[in-house]
């Protein structure tokens, strides 16, 4: 029996499926299972894959109408047969000791989860964030913990983890299907809370390709409205999930400046006949999850008077023009370097 299994949802990359899947046949760890679940592609990329199940019986290729990422890898997840799972973009790359270190940590851990570094390509595509974000420490938590989430270097990408396959099984842990755009940062938090014991490595085993043209994330970066549409829906599933889990309330300072964050960037940069409307809809979801009053157990000023404005229905044009006097790269300077401002007092009023 394979000791990890490496699911690949293939939709339309006839160009990077056969990098993708070289990195995988040519591991240092050969008992591996590489699961291609073809979403309905209508380019050549079934061609591609018939081509290395020929090459690989490691290769095995699940056919399904398409159904978008989410339901690819939960195709995945239903048909592995190993002690592990992980996942692989198929025009990403595994370096070539990946399985081996995944599979080797795992057993070592014996955690449920398993979270590692990865490089981004090509090389000018690499903010500051995103280095950050690729490059966790070495720490293991035992329990979880809201610092998993909120202070190391966890989400929002799932290609980044391994997990104990029977985990996510017993836990029903699996992609959310009503998600389209987003749905990694929805799993992470699905599946951080509900882990027993998580690990953190800084070791680099995964190849990221990012800002791939026509790629999905590619086409919403371009779409401001529509992306912002599906923060608000993500937000939404979220907060659904751990109210559901019974741990919203603990932890519900952290989870609004968590959604503040998130939707901050891309609200102000929403088209101006479309932003009361978007800003209705993440006001109405906050609502129906955070009481008013919660909003004064945030401590930053700053994120305390956003969010007092969202939680008050019909407050979306002062919102905007709180949200407009000053830039977000600018906010961000200001909250982190000074506590003392000018404008501190306009902003609570």
């Amino acid at each position: 029996m394979a000791r990890l299994s490496v699911i690949v949802p293939v939709y339309n990359v006839e160009d990077y499926i056969d990098r993708c899947l070289e990195s995988l046949v040519c591991q240092s760890l050969s008992d591996i299972e590489i699961l291609c679940v073809n979403d309905g592609s209508t380019d050549e990329s079934p061609a591609h894959l018939r081509k290395w199940v020929d090459r690989d019986e490691r290769i095995r290729v699940v056919s399904k109408p398409n159904g978008g990422l989410s339901s690819a890898r939960n195709t995945g997840i239903a048909k592995a047969s190993a002690k592990y799972v992980c996942f692989v973009d198929s025009d990403d790359r595994l370096y070539a000791n990946a399985c081996e270190d995944i599979v080797g940590m795992m057993d070592e851990s014996n955690a449920d989860i398993l979270t590692f570094g990865a490089t981004c390509v090509p090389g000018e595509a690499v903010t500051s964030w995103l280095y950050d974000v690729l490059s966790p420490r070495n720490i293991t938590y035992n329990s979880f913990d809201p610092d998993i989430l909120f202070k190391e270097s966890s989400r929002p990408f799932a290609w980044r983890m391994a997990c104990r396959t029977d985990f996510l099984r017993k836990n029903d842990i699996h992609f959310d299907e009503k998600v389209r755009f987003g749905e990694d940062q929805v799993f992470c938090f699905a599946v951080y809370p509900r882990a027993s014991k998580t690990r953190f490595s800084s070791r680099k085993l995964y190849e990221y390709l990012a800002a791939r043209p026509g790629s999905l994330m590619d086409r919403m970066n371009a779409d401001v409205y529509t992306k912002m549409l599906e923060h608000v829906n993500i937000v939404d599933h979220i907060f659904s999930d751990w109210s559901e889990l019974g741990i919203l309330d603990r932890y519900s300072e952290q989870m609004m400046r968590w959604a503040i964050d998130f939707c901050l960037y891309e609200l102000i940069r929403v088209p101006q006949d479309k932003f009361l409307e978007v800003t209705d809809k993440l006001g109405a979801v906050l609502r129906s999850y955070i009481p008013l009053g919660d909003a004064s157990r945030v401590e930053d000023k700053v994120d305390r008077a956003y969010l007092k404005n969202l939680l008050q229905p019909g407050d979306a044009n002062l919102y905007r023009r709180k949200c407009s006097a000053i830039g977000f790269y600018e906010r961000r300077f200001l909250k982190r370097f000074v506590y003392r401002w000018a404008l501190t007092d306009w902003y609570l009023k």
